[in-house]
């Protein structure tokens, strides 16, 4: 091979091989605004994802900034092989390979919802499919979910509340989210708990903290083991009772 040849060579080879994390640049920590899990108040980032972060970072010593920005645009700079740590993603068959995962940090159960006042009664999967629309944040899990599930009717918003927004006018008949979620956006939108109840179970998944798939895992252990000391010593469970009165 000519010195040219082997030149070009190199220059493919090394244009395609995917950079190790460390090199991509200094930790970014993303987060979407998700009452109450992860938004701002007051200036100041909090909730129950965003705490478990912050405590992890008090003590392994990072000091990485954290982040709030829309869920697509977290999702989006994370798959661009940017050094990213996205706080609290679902973790589903889908997304396996794509992260290296810390955690699990909790367990939700996802519902279709509707108004109380239509009366909606679901009872499969094939019922959801007859909907005229379903609203779902856009690349959140559940949408990957019935996406593959061969939904057809998916009607995918930009924000949680643009969704209960559509669904309190009528727009819609049901949409997807967390119970979990649930009684921050209703309170948030200023309704009456009540006015929006489940009509069919759709999963349940558990939140991690994901980093890029090739994470050195010297560079995991810090962040798994101080999350391991948390479950341990009940900062994990005060936490938790704190935000999430489980």
């Amino acid at each position: 091979m000519g010195w040219k040849t082997w030149a070009v060579a190199l220059l493919l080879a090394t244009s395609v091989a995917p950079r190790p994390a460390a090199a991509r640049g200094p930790l970014r920590i993303l987060g979407s605004d998700a009452v109450p899990l992860f938004f701002v108040r007051d200036g100041v980032t909090t909730g129950f994802c965003a705490e478990i972060v912050k405590e992890i970072q008090r003590r392994i010593g990072d000091r990485t900034p954290i982040e709030v920005v829309p869920w697509v645009r977290a999702y989006r700079t994370a798959m661009a092989g940017e050094n990213v740590m996205l706080a609290c993603p679902k973790r589903t068959p889908a997304r396996e390979a794509l992260f290296k995962w810390v955690g699990p940090v909790m367990e939700t159960h996802t519902y279709l919802y509707a108004l109380r006042s239509t009366g909606l009664r679901l009872q499969t999967l094939d019922d959801a499919r007859k909907l005229d629309g379903i609203l779902l944040p856009r690349a959140f899990y559940s949408y990957e979910y019935l996406e593959r599930a061969g939904f057809t009717n998916l009607e995918p918003v930009g924000t949680s509340r643009t969704m209960l927004t559509m669904l309190l006018a009528g727009r819609r008949q049901a949409m997807v989210t967390d119970s979990e979620q649930l009684p921050a956006l209703l309170a948030q939108a200023k309704v009456a708990p009540g006015t929006v109840v489940p009509v069919l179970s759709l999963m349940s998944t558990q939140s991690y903290l994901t980093f890029p798939p090739d994470t050195p895992e010297a560079q995991l252990a810090p962040w798994r083991h101080a999350l391991d000391s948390m479950k341990q010593d009940g900062t994990f469970a005060r936490l938790t009772r704190q935000w999430l009165h489980r």
